[in-house]
């Protein structure tokens, strides 16, 4: 059986001695990207306004510049009510809102 081990708090704590990272640490890598930009050329919606303006009208709310970010593909979260709005305007289903990265 092993001694318990004690932890006295007023002795200095022991430095560890870790390796220098040699490179930054990364998130993974998405693996999801949206085609938001593609519907729109296709539907010829050019401009963030017009298709915010849309999505409005059916009742999807979301800000002008939280669309952008969606539009630019830098957003990291979106809401169920954004896709279904988004497939409903481009006439398609949920998944082809999205390609593989």
């Amino acid at each position: 059986m092993m001694a318990p081990v004690v932890v006295r708090y007023d002795e200095p704590m022991h430095t560890l001695k870790t390796p220098p990272i040699s490179r930054p640490l990364q998130g993974p890598q998405r693996k999801a990207v949206l085609r938001v930009q593609v519907l729109m050329a296709e539907h010829d919606i050019r401009f963030v306004t017009e298709l915010w303006k849309r999505l409005s009208a059916m009742g999807v709310e979301i800000s002008h510049s939280q669309l952008t970010r969606v539009v630019n593909n830098s957003t990291k979260s979106l809401s169920i009510d954004l896709l279904e709005g988004l497939a409903s305007l481009f006439d398609c289903p949920v998944s082809a809102l999205f390609k593989d990265g």
